[in-house]
């Protein structure tokens, strides 16, 4: 009797192990199937990328002794841009100096503080301007760049379906003459941003 019950036992080790082989490994079955951890990965970085996106505000601008844009009463919000900035020593886009702003005192080159006082004289050299004249409202290095952007931009718009918007924030120093800000102006519209804005701060300080 023993023997048999020994022998039973063995039987039904013999069944189940053969269950066991046969059963799948969750791995085969995941095998070949969507990984869901990285869907969610990819989801969750989009998501915190949509967020800042919508949150942030278009327009960063620190102030300093080379820049300080003028006050206004005007009471509409920045919209999604391409900023220019012109300060009292370079004209800047995407971070990057593109075009060096000339700054005399005095018929010298100014200096450290100089740049904090009023009536200075502000210029684009004629080198960057096109055809090297003096005259010419085309600056050259600033065209460049911003064809270069409206490009890239128009490029991604297709690609996403949506509608190109030529816009562009000009950031300025409220000391920069009218002649340069015509320089700019003009050069952007031939760069094919035809949808002009200037920032300002709202109020009676800066």
């Amino acid at each position: 009797m023993a023997d048999d019950e020994i022998q039973q036992d063995a039987i039904e080790n013999d069944e189940g192990f053969e269950k066991k082989a046969r059963k799948p490994s969750r791995s085969n079955e995941l095998k070949g199937g969507l990984n869901i951890n990285s869907m969610m990965d990819i989801m969750t970085i989009m998501l915190v990328f949509l967020l800042v996106s919508i949150t942030s505000d278009p327009l960063s601008i620190k102030q300093d002794d080379y820049l300080k844009i003028a006050n206004s009463t005007v009471d509409h919000k920045p919209e999604d841009s391409v900023p220019i900035t012109v300060t009292k020593q370079a004209i800047i886009v995407d971070h990057k100096n593109v075009v060096k702003v000339d700054c005399t005192k005095s018929g010298q080159i100014c200096q450290g503080d100089d740049y904090k006082d009023s009536g200075n004289t502000y210029s684009i050299g004629k080198s960057f301007k096109e055809d090297g004249s003096e005259a010419s409202f085309m600056i050259e290095p600033l065209h460049k760049r911003l064809e270069e952007i409206v490009k890239q931009q128009k490029e991604e718009a297709k690609e996403l379906g949506r509608e190109f918007k030529p816009v562009a924030t000009i950031i300025c120093d409220h000391e920069i003459p009218y002649r340069i800000i015509s320089e700019v102006v003009y050069t952007i519209g031939m760069a094919g941003l035809s949808d002009l804005r200037f920032a300002v701060f709202k109020g009676g300080k800066r």
